[in-house]
């Protein structure tokens, strides 16, 4: 095989890989079949509630973002993005490493486009993927928007005014994700 032969094979099977990744912004049905729900005018301002899902380290209910005086880190991700799924582990490292501050913890899909998992699908994926913190469901793509989220991965680390103060479009090590934490900790004590 030649050079441009590998080369186009790999940028081939890497955007295949990538597309379930990508933000395709068209509007989906809700789980009815109805286009009701999407005509529904929407609250897009903070804070924003978003439902969690009985699934490990995670209890059905809602969770709202920002919480005030509080800093959260938020990972974006995709069921069926491979990026997504893999960063899941650096996530699971940092949380692991961030137990002992009293911060949120969200990881959340984006139930406006792509896949529309039911809260048990969701609960089932999260389960095989080790994840062991909260869960939610952004049902209208609210933080997506308000976070310009277009592409999955991404993580943000957020003070109680829901301001970003770090953030990674694409997968990172544990211990960035824990000095982003670490720096939102920073930022929120200096504004207290």
């Amino acid at each position: 095989m030649n050079r441009r032969t590998l080369l186009a094979a790999t940028t081939a099977a890497t955007t295949m890989t990538m597309a379930g990744c990508l933000d395709d912004g068209g509007g989906t049905e809700d789980e009815t079949g109805s286009n009701e729900e999407l005509t529904t005018p929407v609250d897009r301002s903070p804070p924003f509630d978003i439902r969690t899902v009985d699934a490990p380290g995670s209890e059905a209910g809602t969770v709202r973002i920002p919480q005030q005086g509080r800093v959260m880190l938020i990972n974006f991700t995709r069921m069926f993005c491979p990026t997504s799924q893999g960063f899941l582990a650096d996530v699971g490292d940092a949380v692991v490493r961030l137990r002992r501050r009293d911060i949120g913890i969200l990881s959340v899909i984006d139930r406006s486009v792509g896949p529309q998992p039911s809260p048990e699908e969701l609960a089932d994926w999260w389960r095989e993927h080790d994840g062991n913190w909260t869960i939610g469901m952004d049902k209208h793509g609210l933080l997506n928007d308000h976070y310009e989220i277009s592409g999955f991965p991404v993580a943000i680390a957020i003070d109680g005014t829901g301001e970003t103060h770090w953030r990674t479009d694409g997968p990172t090590t544990a211990n960035n994700i824990a000095s982003g934490v670490e720096a939102a900790l920073e930022a929120q004590s200096r504004a207290e």
